[in-house]
């Protein structure tokens, strides 16, 4: 598998603002919610679990965009319950003033400062959030994606019938540390049934009634083998279903979650 890293001093950013990116909001929310939605080129499900109420500090955003793209943001805010949820309303604000920025890791930056300036501004404590988000081109099937120092999504291979993880190197601070943060971006091809999965870290910090955390190696042990024991074809729905079932069995039926878990997949489709 090969990335692409691109820095920002690659990018023609007077080109870049002249072409016209056009974006539309087909769902954005932080509450506790399952939609499907059909892309370009793309099939998408986002499952979200608020902690200890209906919304939360998790904010999945899908949006459809000029020129045959895809764009999907998930961010998730320090702590939970209304706080958070504060947060995200804000977060889900600064999203929509800058929707139609075309660069993916140019989108965080933009994100960042003004979610950084509103902190300097702001008389409570520092509030911190973490952001991966992706572009998809249904012409090329590539995935352009950066991170703001949220946990690494997986790829699942088709072909392979396996999970990879995702952006190595790509951590970058979280939105709200300090302005002028560079962010950078990979990119990745998707085959047809090639699959995204992004999630919050609510999945991974999960611990069983012994006290032992899922992690993210064990959740992609986790994700890939609820990914190979469904059957085919493949309903999306079906595995965001089942890989959440998975998580609730590790942290014991009995138990309340401790944070919001939120699962956004994306499938290439023909």
């Amino acid at each position: 598998m090969k990335y692409k890293k691109i820095e920002p001093d690659q990018f023609d950013c007077t080109k870049t603002a002249m072409r016209p990116f056009g974006c539309m909001e087909l769902w954005a929310g932080n509450e506790r919610a399952h939609r499907s939605l059909d892309l370009a080129g793309l099939q998408s499900d986002v499952i979200a679990v608020p902690a200890g109420g209906d919304k939360g500090g998790d904010l999945s955003a899908v949006f459809s965009c000029s020129d045959n793209l895809a764009r999907v943001v998930l961010a998730d805010c320090v702590g939970h319950g209304y706080t958070a949820a504060g947060v995200a309303r804000h977060v889900h604000q600064l999203l929509h003033k800058f929707q139609d920025i075309r660069d993916t890791a140019g989108l965080l930056g933009a994100l960042n400062d003004a979610f950084t300036l509103s902190n300097q501004s702001s008389s409570g404590p520092l509030r911190l959030t973490t952001v991966v988000t992706g572009t998809f081109d249904g012409t090329s099937g590539e995935f352009n994606f950066a991170y703001a120092a949220h946990p690494r999504m997986f790829l699942w291979r088709e072909r392979e019938r396996r999970f990879l993880e995702l952006g190595e190197g790509l951590e970058g601070l979280p939105l709200g540390y300090i302005t002028g943060e560079i962010y950078n971006q990979q990119s990745v091809r998707l085959n047809h049934g090639d699959m995204i999965l992004a999630f919050s870290d609510g999945a991974t910090e999960v611990r069983s009634p012994a006290g032992e955390q899922l992690t993210s190696k064990g959740f992609l042990a986790l994700a890939e083998k609820t990914l190979r024991g469904l059957p085919q074809p493949l309903v999306l729905q079906d595995f965001s279903r089942a890989l959440l079932d998975g998580v609730h069995s590790h942290r014991g039926r009995e138990s309340e979650l401790e944070d919001d878990i939120t699962l956004l997949s994306l499938r290439r489709v023909a």
